[in-house]
């Protein structure tokens, strides 16, 4: 089951941003949300939009992880992309999840993502960043 999430991902990636629906851009599927503003800004996490949340808390455009993750897998040799693009997708669930929450209870905060971001523009061997910014996130998800 996870392959074909990742085809469904690679072909979502393909597609031109226009071409695409904005729900299409964010997995919502078996996530359960603590309320519309966690949901919303979920979304704003996978698409760059402030749809729906107010223009005074956020700001519309990049970084978001839908484009991180085309600029990623696109520099990836074809033979790492199905596996990366995967790794990437469950990543983004993982973090965006819990940075979209009420910021009395998120253990990932908006200064983690924008460090993880930053390390990933730079990043030489995408591989060795994607591992420890899923060993980092996994640690603050455990809650240590």
């Amino acid at each position: 089951m996870r392959w074909l999430r990742g085809l469904i991902v690679i072909a979502m990636l393909a597609a031109p941003a226009g071409a695409r629906a904005e729900t299409a851009d964010v997995p919502y599927d078996g996530l359960t949300f603590n309320n519309a503003k966690h949901r919303l800004w979920y979304a704003r996490f996978w698409t760059g939009h402030c749809t729906g949340l107010s223009l005074f808390v956020c700001f519309s455009g990049k970084p978001y992880w839908n484009e991180t993750m085309r600029r990623l897998v696109a520099a990836a040799s074809p033979e790492q992309r199905p596996a990366l693009t995967a790794r990437l997708f469950e990543l983004g669930r993982k973090i965006g999840y819990e940075w979209a929450k009420e910021n009395d209870i998120r253990r990932i905060n908006t200064d983690h993502i924008r460090a993880w971001y930053d390390e990933m523009e730079k990043a030489g061997e995408i591989e060795a960043v994607v591992a420890r910014i899923e060993a980092e996130a996994a640690r603050l998800l455990a809650g240590r």
